[in-house]
């Protein structure tokens, strides 16, 4: 008898066991830069996959698959859409295709500091725009973060105005608004996926591209290109996505809201780790060769009156006037409200995250 009672406790154990095994919740998380150790959005999905797992007690685990291993960022968001992936940290280049109005994040010299941007982002515009893209697709947007300031590069010449752009063949995302903004410039878009675009450079499919100062150190575009101008027409955001009935059905109230907080931390470093290396590229890019050009107010200028014009007469009949009304209204606000610490914001994003990453490799 007692052997008996001992075998079915015995099995008892083995199927909770089985049963806790089978709790466990796994994430997938899709991020189209880099693998490399100290690249900015690896080290704060690091500090997402810890306050996650920490939070949850282990009870949900994050897996993240960095250097496009998902696929392209257009195949990441549709996973994300369709459920096979749960996460992506990605740009808004593929976003169009699902969610039009995203194109006003890409009003040419719209935020005059990224603490600026970050206003917008993390306030009611940010917070209205995120409820209108999970009706819409079906993914949650937990936080908007920063790619960073884009600026032109190119293999043929140098850059000062825009009629220096003029021939030369510029990848961009897919992005319409993208597109229409080079072509106004007197340039010719090209739309190539990102994990393609080294080979693109390197074979002259292309001229020239667009890009933040991060990427094009990280992704060694320096091998490639000889020219950058720090013209910064756009500053591109980073969304973190969650496929939402995942988020909803999958996990608890408390897992979603150790996620939720989560991903707003994820934000917050990547910002500050963004800085940081934006400040240390434009040396490192230097000391590789590129000639880097920083044009005059009174060239600059040249460049917004074109550009900004162009992509505001196409958004109002792509996306409506609302919506391009929105966007200039949390910029202005942004910058009213970061007033003059936007330098000041900046570095204390970067301290922040520096302390949170050592706090999580000293574990």
């Amino acid at each position: 008898m007692k052997r008996t009672i001992s075998a079915a406790l015995f099995v008892v154990f083995l199927l909770c066991l089985a049963t806790g095994a089978s709790a466990k919740v796994i994430i997938k998380l899709a991020n189209s830069g880099p693998a490399n150790p100290d690249n900015r959005t690896v080290k704060a999905v690091e500090i997402f996959k810890a306050l996650v797992e920490k939070g949850t007690r282990g009870e949900v685990e994050v897996q993240a698959y960095h250097a496009s291993a998902l696929g392209n960022e257009r195949e990441a968001l549709e996973g994300i859409r369709l459920g096979t992936i749960q996460m992506g940290t990605l740009s808004s280049g593929p976003v169009p295709g699902f969610f039009a109005p995203v194109m006003v994040f890409d009003i040419p010299y719209l935020f005059s500091s990224a603490p600026a941007a970050w206003h917008a982002f993390n306030g009611s515009f940010g917070k209205e725009f995120s409820e209108a893209f999970v009706k819409k697709t079906g993914v949650r947007i937990l936080s908007i973060t920063e790619n960073g300031y884009r600026h032109f590069t190119n293999a043929v010449r140098e850059i000062r105005v825009p009629a220096d752009m003029k021939g030369l063949k510029f990848r961009t995302m897919e992005n319409p608004l993208h597109m229409e903004m080079v072509k106004a410039l007197g340039g010719d878009p090209t739309p190539i996926a990102f994990g393609e675009l080294y080979m693109a450079l390197q074979q002259k499919v292309v001229d020239g591209m667009e890009c933040p100062v991060v990427l094009i150190h990280d992704m060694k575009f320096y091998e490639v290109q000889k020219y950058m101008v720090l013209d910064g027409h756009l500053y591109n955001p980073l969304f973190v996505f969650i496929n939402e009935r995942f988020f909803q059905k999958k996990l608890s109230p408390e897992q979603r809201k150790v996620v939720a907080e989560a991903a707003k931390v994820l934000a917050a470093t990547h910002n500050g780790f963004s800085q940081e290396a934006n400040i240390q590229g434009i040396a490192k890019l230097k000391a590789k060769g590129m000639k880097i050009y920083k044009p005059t107010k009174e060239e600059l200028a040249q460049f917004r009156d074109i550009a900004q014009p162009a992509a505001l007469e196409y958004l109002k009949k792509k996306v409506g006037e609302a919506w391009v009304q929105k966007a200039i209204k949390a910029a202005e606000e942004g910058e009213k409200a970061v007033g003059d610490r936007a330098d000041a914001i900046v570095q204390e994003h970067i301290r922040m995250a520096n302390q949170k990453y050592q706090e999580l490799v000293k574990k």
